[in-house]
């Protein structure tokens, strides 16, 4: 279901327009703020639109010209290398959207520091333009009314301070075919299986011990389950399900060192121990043709999924409607991920935010930029601006505020939203704000992409023994450092 476009700032924009603003002379200059994004086409309308508001807005309040210049630079791959050759070249954005891993490299090019990125910090609190100090902008609360996860995410950087900001957040959850469950619970745990509540709420609650035992029992009974299953999970992250598990276990991953270089913290030692051992269990439990992951297969597991060959897929929530079947084939159900040791440690994904200096520019062009760039996004970020953005087009990804939860427009999505709802619910209620931050660095990217290859090596059964295919991975990773 495509969920229908709301006009969400309509009365805080006739609010604004008709209010007393900054004198009734025309503005004497047009204040350009380029904005590179890798958005397709209905988020860029949606936030064209955003944009054409906080201009009128801005006329009309401060007595000022902007225009925020959207472009679309292509994938996140390709946003990285435009941007870091822009430094060079005296070409890039005030506002770019970024992985913080791509922020990390941005910092750690700096001839000195801050010589490319702004520290935001200083902005949050600033008396005029900080958070909650301008109403017409729908910024009625402080720092506070951020998920505290989403904006703590801009703090991890080699420099203290906040280095990016959030802009739509999502996460990993489970989908899996409910009508199978529903078979499986009949031989699994008869006492539940004519309940849809208590299914959704067992499968809700397992562990990731319970969920590769329950896999085991539905392979064990595909005949009657799902007979055209070829393994009942799918992961479609290798990197994301191998740092996951080091969260959920208390196993070090990586962190920044006193000469503000990366680390990697499962190296050597107990981490290193635990982490070859859990490793082991996904190759015992691969054996048992339980799992696969993209990294095996070369491919998301929608398709799987969707064809009956796999009853769970764990993919990215802002991936919602490619797990949906076509001509409702099969009931589809949303769920939290499995976690371990009791301990609910969920990655944080979806569109950042970062703030750029064009080396071509003088200190003080670029500091204009970003005072305007900045009061954009507090009004992109602004509970209904945040709710409209993430519904139009982006079903899947959060606000960021606590505030846009309670608005008209949100509670309405999570009535009629359908499986974009259910999904939003389980982000909301059931991982409730239990995500991680790690430590990003020159290098930080790399290191991801070799834990996902260690899982990739592993299961596949190439490149040695466990102990040795983790060796290869971080000697490969430190490279980048």
């Amino acid at each position: 279901m495509k969920f229908k476009p709301f006009a969400l700032t309509l009365p805080l924009l006739a609010a604004a327009l008709a209010s007393c603003g900054g004198g009734s002379s025309s503005p004497s200059k047009e204040i350009v703020v380029p904005f590179w994004t890798t958005f397709g086409q209905k988020n860029a309308e949606a936030l064209q639109k955003k944009a054409n508001e906080f201009a009128s807005i801005m006329e009309k309040q401060q007595n000022v010209k902007v225009r925020i210049d959207i472009t679309y630079q292509g994938s996140y791959d390709d946003m990285l290398n435009k941007v870091t050759n822009g430094f060079s070249a005296g070409n890039v954005p005030t506002m770019a959207i970024a992985y913080p891993d791509h922020v990390a490299n941005y910092l750690a090019n700096e001839p000195k520091a801050g010589d490319y990125v702004y520290n935001v910090a200083p902005y949050m609190e600033d008396a005029e333009i900080g958070f909650g100090k301008q109403s017409y902008l729908g910024d009625a609360k402080g720092k506070d009314d951020f998920v505290e996860a989403f904006i703590d995410e801009g703090n991890h950087y080699i420099h203290q301070g906040t280095y990016s900001m959030p802009f739509m957040k999502s996460s990993e959850v489970m989908f899996y075919n409910f009508d199978a469950a529903k078979r499986a619970m009949a031989t699994y745990k008869p006492e539940i299986a004519n309940s849809d509540d208590k299914i959704k709420e067992f499968i809700g609650s397992l562990t990731w011990d319970e969920f590769l035992k329950f896999g085991e029992h539905c392979l064990a009974n595909k005949s009657t389950v799902l007979d055209t299953m070829k393994q009942p999970i799918w992961y479609d992250s290798d990197s994301n399900l191998f740092i996951s598990k080091l969260f959920q276990e208390k196993i070090g991953y990586c962190s920044i060192n006193n000469l503000n270089r990366g680390q990697i913290d499962f190296e050597t030692g107990e981490n290193r121990t635990k982490a070859e051992a859990f490793v082991t269990s996904l190759v015992e439990a691969r054996n048992k043709g339980l799992l696969t992951t993209k990294g095996v297969e070369g491919t998301y597991g929608s398709d799987s999924f969707k064809a009956g060959e796999s009853l769970f897929e764990i993919g990215s929530s802002g991936g919602t409607g490619y797990a949906m079947p076509e001509g409702a084939a099969f009931e589809v159900a949303v769920a939290k991920v499995p976690v371990s040791n009791n301990n609910p440690s969920y990655v944080s994904q979806g569109p950042t935010v970062a703030f750029l200096k064009n080396p071509s520019l003088s200190k003080e062009a670029n500091d204009e930029r970003a005072k305007y760039g900045w009061q954009f996004y507090k009004y992109i970020t602004n509970p209904d601006s945040n709710v409209y953005l993430c519904i139009y087009g982006s079903e899947g990804y959060l606000p960021v505020r606590y505030s846009a939860y309670d608005t008209p427009e949100f509670a309405e999505f999570l009535e009629n939203g359908e499986i974009y709802a259910e999904t939003a619910q389980v982000l909301i209620n059931d991982i409730n704000g239990n995500y991680f931050n790690s430590a990003v660095f020159k290098g930080s990217a790399e290191l991801r992409d070799q834990c996902g290859g260690i899982v990739t090596a592993a299961l596949r059964g190439t490149g040695g023994t466990v102990t040795q295919i983790f060796d290869e991975a971080i000697t490969q990773a430190k490279k980048g450092f």
